[in-house]
This record gives C-alpha cells, structure tokens and sequence, in this order.
C-alpha cells in the first residue's frame, strides 16, 4: 500500500509535495510583485489556435493536462481494489466510513454557511483531502508513526477521490445534452470490447480517450473525468503477454511521474496565484469561512468522529499497531484540501470574489491543517515514548 503512494503521487512522495508546495509558493509571489498582471494575462488570456479554435492556458491545464491526472487516480484505485487494501471488505471498512463522515460533515458545515444563491455551489469544494501532502506529512514523521497509518490515510484519500469525482459528474456538469452523452457510452462500450477482446497496445485506448473526452465536453460533463473512464475500461489485471505487466500498471507506472512533477506543479502554478488581500471578499465571507470551516472543523469531526464512533460500535478494525490517538493526527491532515479542492472551486465559481474566497480559504486550511496534524502525532509519539 505505501508502494501506491509512491507510484501515484510520486515515487519519493516527500519530493513530490515540495515540488507541489513551490509551485503554489511561486504562484503567490507572482500574483503579489510588479509581473502580477502578466501573470494573470498569460494563463487567462484567449489564444487563437485557429481562426474558430481559441483556448486559455488555464483551461489547457484545467480541462487538458488534468486528465492525466484524473486517468492516474482511476488506474490507483484499480489497482488497490484487486492488489491493495481495498480488496479486503472488512479492513476497508473503518477509512470507507471515515472518508464518507470527511465529506458529509464539511459539506453540511459549508451549506449551513451558504444555504442559498450563488455561493450555495461551493459546498463540494472541501470534500476532499490532497493524499500527497498527507503523504508527505506521514513520510516526514517516519517511524514517529505507525507506518499503517498510512495505509490508512491513502485508502481514506481514495475514497475521497472517488467521492469527489462523483460529486463533479453528477453536480457540476453545464447542463447534459444527451446525443454527446450517448456517444461517450458507446466509446467506453468499444474500450471495454477491445479489452475483451485482449488489446495489449496502448494506442487505441488513448485513441478512444480522446474521443470521449470531446464527447464528454459536448455533453456537459467536465472532461477530465474522462480520464477516470478511460481507466475503468482498460484491461484487467492479467497481462496480456506471459511476462509483462498488464497494460493498466504499465500506463500507471509511465504517467505517475508525468504528473507528480508537472502536471500537479504546473495546475497550481495556474490556479494558486492570489493577492495577499482579495478585493471584493466582504460579499464572499460567508464561503471563504464555509471552506476554511469546512476544511479543518469539518474533516477533524467528520473522520475524527465517525472513526471514534465506529470502532466503539465495532463496525471496523483498527489498523494493526494504529490506536485511536493517531487516528486524530490523520483526521487533521485529511483537511489538506488543496489539488481536487482548487479544482472543484474552478468548476464551482468561475470567476468572481466567490473563487477568490474559495481559494484563498484552500491555500490557508491547508498548511493549517498539515501543521495541526503533524504536531498532533508528534505530540501522540512523545506521549507513548514516557509510557513505561
């Protein structure tokens, strides 16, 4: 399971957050010096491909590159449904019910907030937790930790991911049209038949993916999700030829570099750029503590609580060598919000003073929240080392 973390997210997962962290730290510095306009210009300003064809950077990394990433979390939870954690129904118990208590409670705490208007859309933005920060954060502390601890947080962060990627498809979609819809089924069903049928090579599943990313964009749906498709229809775990790996693993181990060092670098190069004091943030209190609340209160009760609920109604195990203390130490680190809570604040507002409290909340919870968890489990460590 640690070997998940380091495949997807990087294969030092350490280097990869700190690489993620720079580029948001950069994005800032730009946003607040004299080049803060050319900053702004670059990534949102239309250019012209063609005539008919124009695209902003942002949206290039926004509904392009993070495809990438998108076919990466979908060929991980592949992997850890047939090989991982996942495939043991009682021990996926406990994360699964924390992990649905760490959307449901900073979701409720968001809506309470913004029960209404505009602002009403922001509640799925801190559903979910950045597992390469968390990651890193458990990577950092070492043997200070119980090392299933991490397995814990990594099969929480994927329910997560599941459930966020639910929440976009079904939420926050531009309005279906079914003809492009409809079209999208019959590619996954030609993807799923090459499968069957034991295509090993991986062009024409890219092929495929392609077409039914631009189906999905014509239907209204985000297109990145196409990724998470695309990986549900490649084929199984049973390589095709004796002696090599099968072709989803060999895609999984190719891209997860790809985008640990720049697909996830280059979208917070994009989208972490904020001045030090938003203007117009009065109107948008309300979501920026909606996020921030959310975030931190809301992750630390909804999976700090359910976890403590769950074991007393001993509906899940423990973690062999993980106690209950250090379960607090993961519910604060599961308030990282930051790459699919930067994405979803995209999809939610556009544009406006809203995306600019929705963010400004992402970039202050999170550190917030790495920092609250690593003391936590620090102070759990120094705690066990007086016991006699």
């Amino acid at each position: 399971m640690v070997s998940g973390v380091q495949d997807v997210k990087g294969h030092r997962p350490l280097a990869g957050a700190l690489l993620l962290f720079a580029s948001a730290l950069a994005a800032l510095i730009i946003a607040n010096s004299p080049y803060a306009a050319a900053y702004h210009d670059l990534w949102r300003t239309a250019h012209h491909f063609t005539p008919h064809l124009a695209f902003t950077f942002e949206a290039l990394v926004n509904k392009g590159f993070m495809t990438l990433f998108f076919l990466v979390i979908g060929l991980e939870l592949r992997r850890e449904l047939t090989h991982g954690a996942l495939r043991h129904p009682r021990t996926m118990i406990l994360p699964l019910l924390a992990a649905a208590g760490g959307m449901l409670v900073p979701a409720l705490i968001y809506h309470l907030l913004n029960p209404q208007g505009l602002a009403a859309r922001g509640w799925g933005i801190p559903m979910s937790t950045d597992v390469a920060f968390a990651a890193a954060a458990l990577v950092v502390l070492d043997r200070r930790v119980p090392r299933n601890l991490l397995v814990f947080v990594l099969a929480l962060a994927i329910v997560d991911d599941v459930g966020a990627i639910l929440v976009i498809a079904l939420y926050y979609n531009h309005g279906l049209r079914a003809l492009p819809l409809v079209g999208a089924l019959l590619l996954l069903a030609a993807s799923q038949g090459l499968a069957r049928r034991g295509g090993s090579r991986v062009g024409p599943y890219l092929v495929l993916g392609g077409a039914l990313w631009g189906a999905l964009w014509y239907g209204g749906i985000d297109p990145p999700l196409a990724g998470v498709l695309l990986a549900a229809a490649l084929p199984g775990e049973t390589p095709a030829v004796p002696g090599h790996a099968p072709l989803a693993r060999r895609l999984e181990r190719r891209l997860a570099p790809y985008v640990t060092y720049g697909v996830l670098p280059l979208f917070a190069l994009a989208n972490a750029g904020l001045p030090w004091a938003p203007r117009d943030l009065t109107a948008s209190s309300r979501v920026l503590l909606g996020v921030l609340l959310g975030l931190l209160l809301g992750k630390f009760c909804g999976v700090g609580g359910v976890s403590w609920l769950a074991t007393r109604l001993r509906l899940g195990d423990l973690p062999t060598g993980v106690a209950l203390r250090h379960l607090g130490g993961a519910a604060w680190l599961s308030g990282i919000g930051f790459t699919m809570a930067l994405f979803v604040n995209t999809l939610a507002f556009p544009s406006g003073p809203d995306r600019a409290a929705g963010k400004l909340a992402i970039l202050a919870a999170s550190p917030l929240a790495f920092i609250f968890g690593t003391v936590w489990l620090l102070v759990v460590h120094r705690k066990a080392a007086r016991m006699p």
